[in-house]
């Protein structure tokens, strides 16, 4: 199971940065069903909305909702172009950044 798990994530990253979750969306949407899909996208919301419960309460919300997002851009071409271009912005000010001189 963590092999593939693995193989999975080593999968994404080798993907250009800016396009990994459109082209993660792309695999899926070819080979899952309705149910799966309707699955995945509950799971999504879920976890969103347990990260948003989690800022305020106890626990990794930041992180619940990260991960949350991740499923439902699994499912949404809507959202995976947004955490695309959110990878882009955030690449983009870590950059900037790293070269601040200090």
């Amino acid at each position: 199971m963590f092999d593939h798990l693995r193989n999975q994530w080593r999968s994404f990253r080798s993907q250009p940065a800016g396009e990994r979750f459109q082209q993660r969306y792309r695999q899926r949407a070819t080979r899952s069903g309705a149910l799966r899909k309707a699955a995945v996208m509950v799971a999504g919301v879920v976890l969103i909305l347990l990260g948003i419960a989690m800022i305020v309460l106890p626990g990794p919300g930041l992180l619940a909702i990260v991960f949350g997002a991740g499923l439902v851009a699994e499912e949404s071409l809507f959202a995976a172009r947004m955490l695309d271009r959110v990878e882009r912005a955030l690449r983009r000010r870590l950059d900037c950044w790293r070269r601040a001189p200090r």
